[in-house]
């Protein structure tokens, strides 16, 4: 039955309790040159009430705006009458003669209830309470665009003691939100639709789910699951391992992120001037050789090499041209002789490689493939080691795919995984160059097609994180760790999506994207993850990382492809979490204490 109905002087009451817009929060455009322009500064407004065969609404027509006479647009709100689901819909009627950058509507909700917080998708997830005494989200990667690091999940959320609600974002490949949160609260979040290649060329839908009181985060994660099942989105290990079998032997391998070849141009900004030696380095490929038979030997016996700079200009340089193998670290002999160990010891062996990159002294460059701005420029800059890059249009990605994997099998280079940089991790791309065009859901569609291309070869697709758009598609990636500027750390995107992506954490405290003081291996365990294998390690350092590999590798052996069903904080200081998978398994860890229990199901 429907419990959720429209207000007059509100938004909706759903299942008992009212949600209120913040009236200091108006809808408006945001247009080129930093000109704002408010709904409700339209001369005509025009509200009309309807009723369809899905359920009831209210259309609102706006236009008369000055200096922009033309300009003319409608707004829809429609309460499903079989999901109680409500959708807001944003329609471009006549949006050209305004340089539109972004339209913010509807306005974020309120939940400032004492007991409320916001549920964030900000990489892995945070929670924050509504009255959090520190600044949240003050920095804005990418401006705030979804389908990248700012959301691996294309909603949020509020909980509040009496109810709560999921905001779905239906097109987040062309959209962003904004997430305010001074020190002391309130938080306040909403959506900013973005052009299409310079125009609001289409409609736009934000789906708000209203849940009862006594719901919370995990009910939002399954909520959002659920959805995403019914639209036939998401593939499972499971079906990814019946396709490829090495998707299967991944579970329970330790990852071994090892170097080749560093070279930093002296245009990049990480180029040191005052040590230029430090700008270069090498590490061939037999060192990795006899590291792997140095792990076999003390008992590792899954283990998945991730090897960066294999290729001749160094790593992070001349992409997409970056073949063949460095001369100096062994060239084509050298690496095929560690592909060859590789497989005789049973491991898996991926290499580092860069599709989006796109370096101007690589030797096939061309600025003609090259991510071309609506207003015909190229985007330009000099931060990673190889200096001067525009982005490559991911149209034209798949095919250098193509060619570059097709000489490493030519070559005898024997790939069980591969790691596509930055795909799930940076925001989305669009194109337009008329040679070929291509919107910011198009630019999902390219990339996913270089992972299928590589499942196809039976190599396991992995990249930097993850995101919602490509879990029909990505296996593994490199981490899926927790946004800097963090209240309260949950794992949204692992409640969610545990058993279609395998997630690898690093083992040490002070790492990257872990909350301070913070031990990875009990991350690891509690989201029942892979974990790394140290490069460099000896003596009683290596073998407390392989006892901790053990422990990691018979955990994943029994929930790896299960899902994650539940998450929960045990103490009151949250140092002491839990997490259940849809196997039985529970895993109690104490991060004060640096302790853990795993209980298995009885057999």
């Amino acid at each position: 039955m429907n419990q959720v109905t429209l207000c007059a002087d509100a938004f909706v009451t759903a299942y008992g309790k009212t949600w209120h817009f913040d009236a200091d929060k108006k809808a408006h455009l945001k247009l080129k040159g930093g000109v704002v322009i408010d709904f409700d500064t339209a001369r005509i407004i025009e509200k009309t009430a309807f009723k369809s065969g899905l359920g009831d609404g209210v259309r609102t027509l706006y236009h008369g705006f000055k200096g922009y006479e033309h300009l003319m647009f409608e707004t829809q709100v429609l309460v499903n009458s079989t999901t109680g689901y409500v959708d807001c819909t944003f329609v471009p009627l006549d949006t050209d003669g305004a340089p539109i950058e972004g339209v913010c509507w509807p306005q974020p909700l309120k939940a400032d209830e004492p007991g409320s917080y916001a549920v964030l998708n900000t990489m892995q997830g945070q929670i924050v309470p509504t009255d959090w005494p520190a600044a949240v989200c003050e920095r804005k990667i990418f401006e705030g665009q979804m389908a990248s690091i700012n959301a691996y999940l294309p909603w949020w959320g509020e909980i509040a003691p009496d109810g709560g609600y999921l905001c779905y974002v239906r097109q987040a490949w062309d959209a962003a939100y904004d997430i305010e949160h001074p020190a002391g609260g309130p938080t306040r979040v909403y959506v900013r639709q973005l052009p299409s290649l310079g125009k609001m060329r289409y409609a736009r839908t934000v789906t708000y789910c209203f849940v009862p009181a006594g719901s919370d985060y995990v009910t939002l994660c399954k909520l959002y699951r659920a959805i995403a099942d019914e639209e036939g989105r998401p593939r499972t290990l499971k079906e990814k391992a019946a396709q490829n079998p090495n998707v299967a032997k991944l579970v329970g391998c330790c990852v071994l992120h090892v170097e080749g070849k560093t070279h930093v141009s002296p245009d990049s900004y990480y180029y040191n001037k005052e040590e230029p030696e430090k700008n270069d380095r090498l590490v061939p490929f037999a060192h990795w050789e006899e590291r792997v038979k140095k792990l076999h030997a003390m008992g590792v016996d899954k283990l998945y090499l991730h090897l960066d700079g294999w290729g001749q200009p160094g790593y992070d340089n001349k992409h997409p041209d970056y073949l063949p193998p460095c001369k100096e670290a062994g060239g084509w002999e050298g690496m095929k002789s560690l592909s060859d160990t590789m497989q005789e010891l049973g491991y898996m062996f991926g290499v580092h490689d860069q599709y989006r990159d796109y370096y101007l002294d690589a030797p096939t460059y061309d600025p003609d493939n090259a991510a071309m701005y609506p207003d015909g420029t190229l985007f330009e800059h000099a931060r990673w080691a190889g200096g001067r890059q525009n982005y490559l249009c991911a149209t034209q990605a798949l095919d250098y795919v193509k060619r570059n994997f097709s000489q490493l099998f030519e070559n005898g280079i024997h790939l069980e995984g591969t790691y596509l940089d930055v795909f799930t991790c940076n925001e989305l791309d669009e194109c337009a160059n008329p040679r070929h065009p291509m919107t910011r859901r198009e630019c999902i569609d390219a990339r996913n097609a270089c992972f299928h291309y590589l499942t196809a070869h039976g190599v396991v697709p992995s990249s930097e994180e993850v995101n919602d758009w490509a879990v029909g598609a990505q296996v593994f990636c490199h981490w899926a760790p927790f946004y800097g500027e963090t209240a309260i750390p949950v794992p949204l995107y692992t409640l969610t999506y545990h058993d279609c992506v395998i997630t690898p954490w690093k083992m040490e405290k002070g790492e990257y994207g872990l909350p301070e003081n913070k031990s990875g291996f009990l991350y690891c365990l509690l989201c029942g993850g892979m974990g790394y294998m140290s490069d460099y390690a000896e003596g009683e350092a290596l073998e407390e990382n392989i006892r901790q590999w053990r422990v990691v590798s018979e955990l994943q052996s029994h929930v790896a492809m299960e899902k994650m069903v539940s998450h929960e904080f045990v103490s009151e200081d949250r140092n002491v979490q839990r997490s259940a998978f849809s196997d039985g398994t529970v895993v109690t860890v104490d991060f004060a204490n640096d302790t853990y229990e795993i209980k298995y199901p009885e057999k």
